[in-house]
């Protein structure tokens, strides 16, 4: 007997600007040779699946890599996008063109689909394809599959699973109005397992819409999913955009272990072997700075802390995942490009010379936050950083009770602190 045919699928969910993160997902399954044999997508997923479909692959990347809202939009946009004031002028433009012409005028992006849409190329490949769009006329959803499509009716399927409601106006077709899949089934893993799928690699964006239990638990499922912030899904803009196609490819290497990291990212095996290089340095620097034979009331306190926990772990797994932790805190609070792919060594150089640029600031304001609890404002600042380094390097180890006072008041931060300055002793940058 002959068993299964195996076919491994690609579902791609809804969330507007962040398709882009899609292409990079796609960029890392070609690396990887994943030979996919159906796509099912929604919304944006349904417009980046039928280019997979089609193969065409530079011209999916080309489309985001040079994405604004002027290749879609009639409308002008405010050119700041970062911010509060940024996002809530944005906002402000698609609820005006929603109040007085029922969305904002799609007729560019309608355009583009037709452009990239290839009739030829989508029915004459091997690839099978799905999509889901909800029929606002009848109050129901659809999942239409490529053997229900026509030339015709395919790319404007495509556009009314696109149609993000209200944001974006319904689309007519054939006398009913449609609206984003987002409404039904924003990641339909259920329509590919309906077309054979045996294993799925899903990219889930985290946009707004509804996500239906997975039918079938025997299937494979390898999730794909933003590890890093991307910004709304109604942004378009080419400098983000093509930041989440990083991610995207970045997150999807990590996910088939050829990359390491969680929000940054590292040649694979690198976190391991400095994680050994520094354990020891690293743990002395603590112990020196954080104990002695007098019994400080902070040391009291500082015993029932982290440090101590980590000093009794056995197997040494907690102090590995916390270093792993510290490696993250450092890029995050001095706002290293977590885009790129680093080796240690470079992440080590590129989080010192940011911690050198930094401005000096008044260390008895800072102080004074301290003494009337105003830590919150501190933390994942590069302020805090700063601060607990000069500490570290202009105070006398002597001064241990000083010493446990921050590193209770900021453990993960005083770690993080200690190893920049024995990283500053090897690579002499600051």
């Amino acid at each position: 007997m002959c068993g299964k045919v195996e076919k491994k699928a690609v579902v791609l969910s809804g969330g507007g600007s962040k398709g882009a993160y899609q292409a990079g997902v796609w960029k890392a399954l070609k690396k990887l040779h994943y030979h996919y044999k159906i796509v099912t997508g929604t919304s944006v997923g349904a417009l980046n699946g039928a280019l997979m479909v089609q193969r065409d692959y530079y011209k999916c990347l080309k489309m985001w890599e040079n994405m604004g809202f002027e290749k879609i939009f009639v409308d002008q946009f405010p050119d700041k996008v970062d911010g509060i004031s940024g996002k809530a002028g944005i906002y402000k433009r698609y609820a005006s063109s929603f109040i007085k012409n029922g969305g904002i005028d799609t007729s560019r992006f309608e355009q583009m689909v037709y452009k990239m849409f290839s009739s030829f190329r989508f029915f004459h490949s091997s690839i099978d394809y799905g999509l889901v769009v909800y029929n606002f006329t009848t109050k129901k959803p659809l999942e239409i599959t490529k053997a229900e499509m026509t030339e015709k009716s395919a790319p404007l399927y495509i556009i009314g699973s696109a149609s993000c409601f209200p944001a974006f106006p319904m689309k007519k077709i054939d006398g009913n109005q449609y609206i984003d899949g987002g409404y039904s089934d924003n990641m339909p893993i259920n329509l590919a397992i309906s077309l054979g799928a045996t294993e799925i690699v899903a990219v889930d964006l985290h946009a707004v819409g509804r996500k239906k239990k997975v039918t079938n638990k025997d299937v494979k499922i390898t999730m794909i999913e933003p590890r890093n912030q991307i910004v709304s899904f109604l942004v378009f803009q080419k400098r983000l955009s093509r930041k989440a196609i990083c991610y995207g490819y970045n997150d999807t290497m990590k996910a088939f272990h050829k990359l390491e990291g969680n929000m940054y990212t590292f040649r694979l095996g690198e976190l391991k072997k400095q994680y050994q290089k520094a354990e020891i340095p690293l743990q002395k620097a603590l112990e020196k700075r954080l104990m002695s034979k007098k019994q400080f009331v902070e040391e009291k306190l500082l015993k029932r802390s982290l440090f101590y926990k980590l000093l009794e772990d056995q197997t040494g797994t907690k102090r590995e995942k916390l270093f792993y932790e510290i490696i993250e805190l450092i890029g995050k609070n001095l706002k290293i490009d977590d885009s790129k792919i680093y080796k240690m060594k470079d992440f080590s150089k590129e989080a010192l010379y940011q911690l050198s640029r930094l401005d000096r600031f008044d260390f008895k304001t800072v102080e004074r936050k301290i003494v009337e609890g105003k830590l919150r404002s501190l933390l994942g600042t590069s302020t805090i950083l700063k601060f607990l380094y000069d500490k570290i390097e202009k105070t006398s180890r002597n001064k241990k009770s000083e010493y446990c006072r921050y590193a209770l008041l900021f453990p993960k931060e005083f770690i993080a602190a200690t190893y920049l300055y024995i990283l500053n002793l090897e690579y002499q940058i600051i």
